[in-house]
């Protein structure tokens, strides 16, 4: 028959590592802030369920026999995971918050700015532990070994919650300064020309990136020379050979935006225009355990912060200045100089395009 331990309680149980290290009952309860008859009453319950005597009296006080002194560090133990639940209870509202978060690169760093400088969510603060992206994100993010991720693609798991962060409105073609399809009047159909190198935003299943199946559509074979989770990675390699990358998302201008040995082209127009291409979104995946405000908190900051990206593009775009248009001396018989000709009769320059000669 098992033995009624349910009536080994804190109490009890810090009554006898109190006996064995003090070896008498009036110490054991000063130190509990209790009487001595309780202390009387705790030895008496430890020897019934245990079926021992545990202590030997002496004239000092008590002397733990050998089943007590076996027991000890099992009851020491005890003792410790009792103090740490205690512990926790107490310091839960002050202690931060820990979320382990894993995102591509071109989110990694927004993730952590975003939840430590704007996230009030949660007394205490949050504790942010980002990791990298990797196939595995998904089924450790169902099992509840990682709190949130993001991807391009819902999870629809049963212990995962999705949100929408917003949609992928900006593509982009990156190449080296001077590449040839920065020239191109059709950078979507050339692009297939030259080997390519993509950044796989959502690994698992090993899905296709949209410009592989944009090629499939077509019938057209496509030259993947590097498909990586680094948009970092990408613009390196398009910059040191005539690769040509393709990104998708603001996110990734950060990342090319002032570098002087690559330059892009802003395709989103085309691609919006073509039916067999997709575009995206960006979901928050939070496992259940995960606070519901701190859900709501996330999605909201990780939404602003994609607007904000889009808007910075936008008018970075928007603010350079057009071209100055090119002037030529009239000569009332062809507007094709660059300049004008000190010997014109008629050294007047106008906009050529205003030229009416």
């Amino acid at each position: 028959m098992l033995k009624p331990v349910s009536r080994l309680d804190y109490f009890t149980l810090q009554v006898f590592i109190g006996l064995v290290e003090l070896k008498n009952g009036s110490a054991v309860a000063e130190k509990l802030t209790t009487t001595q008859s309780k202390v009387s009453r705790a030895l008496t319950t430890l020897r019934d369920v245990l079926g021992d005597e545990l202590f030997i009296r002496q004239k000092y006080g008590f002397e733990p026999n050998q089943v007590a002194l076996k027991i000890t560090p099992m009851v020491q133990t005890i003792l410790q995971q009792f103090d740490k639940i205690i512990d926790t209870t107490l310091v839960k509202k002050e202690a931060a918050y820990e979320l382990t978060f894993a995102a591509n690169e071109h989110w990694s760093l927004m993730v952590l700015n975003c939840i430590q400088q704007s996230c009030r969510c949660v007394g205490g603060g949050v504790y942010v532990n980002v990791q990298p992206w990797s196939e595995t994100v998904s089924q450790r993010l169902c099992q509840g070994k990682i709190d949130c991720s993001i991807s391009i693609e819902p999870v629809n798991h049963a212990m995962v919650n999705d949100s929408k962060i917003g949609d992928i409105t900006h593509f982009f073609i990156v190449a080296r300064t001077g590449h040839p399809i920065l020239k191109s009047s059709q950078p979507l159909t050339d692009l297939l020309d030259y080997k390519i190198a993509l950044v796989n935003s959502n690994l698992q299943g090993h899905q296709m990136h949209r410009i592989e199946e944009y090629a499939q559509a077509k019938d057209v074979d496509i030259k993947v020379a590097l498909k990586c989770p680094s948009v970092r990675m990408v613009v390196d390699h398009v910059s040191m050979t005539d690769d040509v990358g393709v990104l998708v998302s603001a996110m990734s201008y950060y990342y090319f935006e002032n570098r002087k040995d690559v330059d892009f082209i802003d395709i989103s127009d085309d691609w919006r225009n073509t039916p067999e291409l997709t575009s995206d979104s960006y979901y928050l995946h939070c496992h259940q355990s995960v606070l519901p405000s701190m859900v709501n908190c996330l999605r909201n900051l990780l939404g602003d912060k994609l607007v904000e990206m889009q808007r910075h593009y936008e008018n970075i775009t928007t603010s350079i200045s057009p071209p100055e248009p090119i002037t030529t001396c009239c000569t009332h018989k062809s507007c094709t100089a660059l300049e004008c000709d000190p010997d014109c009769q008629q050294r007047t320059c106008i906009v050529a395009s205003e030229c009416t000669a």
